[in-house]
């Protein structure tokens, strides 16, 4: 801490991002059809048993309007956010949404993951290069969304790469 605000504190490491310290809770990028079949969602979906059939309840229970909105859903194994970054998983940052609308909905995700973590405690945060897999992000283009998102949370913030 510098002058009472809290700096962010973002490492990038070369690790598998479901073999970090159980102290973090994971974020990844879903679509609102929860189609979670590929990609970093698919290890998640293994781990955390009931987090599709929970993230649909989620979306159903939102009257469908989950886009732009993280569900926090824990269970034994840990916690998991799950951001509603985009409506339907072939949807692209490209295609089926423009760069810009996308990057506004997922930093809405963020800003709602950041307010539920303050909310539970949670400081120490862990994720892959979210929406630059398989949504074609940019990863500087998110990075710095994320750095404005949690900028002075304090929160502590691996990104894991493999």
């Amino acid at each position: 801490m510098t002058d009472g605000v809290a700096k962010l504190h973002l490492k990038i490491v070369n690790q598998d991002l479901m073999l970090v310290d159980s102290k973090y809770v994971i974020c990844h990028c879903i679509s609102a059809d929860c189609a979670m079949g590929k990609g970093v969602v698919v290890p998640i979906v293994r781990k955390y048993t009931g987090v599709k059939n929970a993230c649909l309840n989620f979306v159903k229970n939102n009257n469908n309007d989950a886009v732009g909105h993280a569900f926090r859903y824990t269970c034994e194994a840990g916690t998991v956010y799950n951001l509603f970054s985009k409506k339907i998983f072939r949807h692209k940052a490209d295609s089926g949404v423009t760069v810009n609308q996308y990057h506004k909905q997922l930093q809405s995700c963020l800003e709602d993951m950041n307010n539920q973590m303050l909310q539970n405690g949670e400081k120490y945060l862990v994720m892959p290069k979210i929406a630059c897999g398989l949504d074609r992000c940019d990863w500087e283009s998110v990075e710095q969304i994320i750095k404005h998102v949690f900028g002075e949370t304090g929160i502590e913030i691996l990104v894991c790469v493999v």
